[in-house]
């Protein structure tokens, strides 16, 4: 099963879970969606080459990612071409 198939069934199953109020959609953290992955340690960034400050470097697929604080806790974001909604690529 693929991330983002994994991250739909959550966001399915809270929101029946909700129905039932037991807990909130919102609660579920989005990091298994493809283009943002929540840190859990600093290994989560071993598949990287920081080029800057805020932006890392796929080591694998050469694609860039922003590094971003999200309530309290860190997150990567893929960034992508505003125009053609394609990864930005070194």
């Amino acid at each position: 099963m693929e991330q983002e198939d994994i991250y739909r069934e959550l966001i399915r199953n809270a929101r029946e879970l909700k129905e039932n109020e037991e807990i909130e959609a919102s609660g579920i953290d989005d990091f298994l969606k493809g283009d943002k992955i929540k840190l859990a340690s600093l290994d989560d960034l071993s598949g990287f080459f920081r080029i800057s400050a805020n932006t890392l470097v796929h080591k694998a697929e050469k694609d860039l990612w922003a590094i971003k604080e999200n309530k309290g806790s860190f997150v990567i974001e893929r960034l992508f071409d505003p125009d053609t909604k394609e990864a930005l690529r070194i």
